[in-house]
């Protein structure tokens, strides 16, 4: 985002030599009136492999807002600079990754771009929407932005890039790349600017298990400070904007995060746990489950949503 791990996607990267290096899992978004959105399996605990769309209201309630239509599958979040609210599945329909994207808000989804195969006219590597509507999606180290109507262009990137893990909006709505290990900014005149490098560790302790040093979700405040969902080392780490690396957060075993999104000064964070189960048997004795917690303007943490501890709708 997935039974044995938040979402199925990491299943994706384990089972599909092709996605091995895909961003998984979607993450965590907040619209403007501070709904969370997460992605996860429906229900939580499953032998099918429907990932959906979970928001969390403003009294934490838990309801289901979308449901994929396929199984296996995986959902990733993304939203606009002004908080609109976007989910694209990828599942193994059709003979090849099927790909869509929906407009998720209170009223329900509606779906913006119809389910494809072509890998030219949408695929879902990572992406971010603009609030004028242009999708802008990775395919290898390529970025590509597609208009309302369904034309797409490659976005020149005057750098060296390597593969494009995630993207997110920052500062002056402009589009942060996580490229591997860094975070790089598309500058206003199309060059890119490196704000912080080596933000992965090469052997961290903390590792969920073999082949997971991944660096996940990242979100930016409206300071410019980046927050980054380190699953590999169970850590959210901090970038600031002179880019200062330091660890906000740590997951104690068996959490570890990879969901991150900052509201009104508070950062919130999607964890899940692996089990103890191999997770080729991830369908056997463990229960994979999630949860999200909030840090505060004060560095308070609390949780504000453990399954099995909140009733679903």
């Amino acid at each position: 985002m997935r039974k044995w791990v938040p979402v199925l996607s990491l299943l994706f990267l384990l089972l599909n030599t092709n996605t091995v290096s895909a961003h998984p899992w979607g993450g965590l978004v907040i619209d403007q009136q501070g709904n969370i959105y997460f992605t996860f399996i429906c229900p939580f605990v499953d032998d099918d492999h429907y990932a959906c769309v979970w928001q969390i209201n403003d009294q934490n309630e838990l309801t289901e807002a979308l449901e994929s239509a396929y199984s296996p599958s995986d959902i990733i979040l993304s939203r606009t600079p002004d908080r609109m609210i976007y989910a694209a599945e990828r599942n193994n329909a059709g003979g090849g990754l099927q790909a869509r994207l929906w407009n998720i808000d209170s009223t329900g989804k509606k779906l913006i771009i119809e389910p494809t195969t072509n890998e030219e006219l949408f695929f879902i590597q990572t992406y971010a929407v603009a609030g004028d509507g242009t999708v802008f999606f990775a395919r290898n180290n390529q970025l590509f932005k597609r208009d309302e109507q369904g034309q797409v262009v490659e976005v020149s990137l005057n750098a060296e890039i390597t593969r494009i893990d995630d993207v997110a909006w920052g500062l002056n709505d402009k589009l942060y790349i996580l490229d591997r290990e860094s975070i790089k900014v598309v500058e206003e005149d199309g060059s890119i600017s490196v704000l912080a490098t080596g933000l992965k560790e090469e052997n961290p302790e903390n590792i969920p298990f073999a082949g997971a040093n991944i660096l996940f979700d990242f979100a930016v405040d409206e300071s410019g400070n980046v927050y980054l969902a380190y699953y590999g080392n169970r850590r959210v780490l901090k970038v600031t904007p002179a880019g200062e690396v330091s660890v906000f957060l740590e997951s104690e075993g068996p959490w570890s995060p990879h969901g991150v999104d900052v509201f009104n000064g508070e950062v919130y964070v999607l964890e899940s746990t692996f089990g103890t189960s191999k997770w080729w048997e991830f369908w056997e004795e463990d229960v994979i489950i999630p949860r999200v917690r909030k840090v505060d303007a004060e560095g308070e943490v609390s949780t504000i949503f453990e399954y099995g501890l909140a009733e679903v709708e």
